[in-house]
């Protein structure tokens, strides 16, 4: 089989490429992920044997799997990567409780709540308690703290509009 040149190559398979890229639903570095298959598509062309199968199932494969790579690739940075204003903001997080003024207007607004809801928002809400260490001090399911919680918040909500 005569060997074809990789830009032949390329200009066949960009329907391929764009359709792939259209089914991972990348919109935001469209450019970059059409350069990122075309560097699959060359790995592909460089180390295609030809007694082992057709060259579009390999090469399919192959610009799928850099694909794929890269964006996991992307991902894993961007779950990492920590933003500059975050760490700035968490420097200067007080940890201490409210003010006396700020709990005395929460209280006034939680006074029509169940003792349940008054409870998750005292809890949760202001001292940062999790879901599981309501549940466990009181002895029910998590589902049951979070039931409270989203009762709670359609009262308050309710009440807030009112005002």
């Amino acid at each position: 089989m005569q060997k074809s040149s990789f830009d032949q190559i390329a200009s066949s398979f960009h329907p391929l490429i764009v359709s792939m890229i259209k089914k991972f639903h990348i919109y935001k570095d469209y450019d970059e992920y059409y350069q990122i298959a075309l560097i699959g598509l060359w790995r592909a062309y460089q180390k295609f044997d030809e007694s082992k199968g057709s060259f579009s199932a390999y090469a399919y494969t192959t610009v799928r799997g850099t694909i794929l790579s890269h964006l996991k690739g992307t991902i894993l940075y961007e779950e990492r990567e920590t933003p500059a204003e975050q760490n700035l903001l968490s420097l200067n997080e007080d940890l201490a409780l409210p003010v006396p003024l700020e709990s005395e207007i929460i209280k006034q607004h939680i006074e029509h709540l169940t003792g349940r809801e008054k409870i998750y928002v005292l809890e949760h809400l202001l001292e940062g308690y999790s879901y599981k260490d309501i549940a466990y001090k009181y002895q029910v399911s998590t589902g049951a703290v979070k039931n409270w919680g989203k009762a709670a918040r359609k009262k308050l909500k309710a009440s807030l509009l009112r005002e």
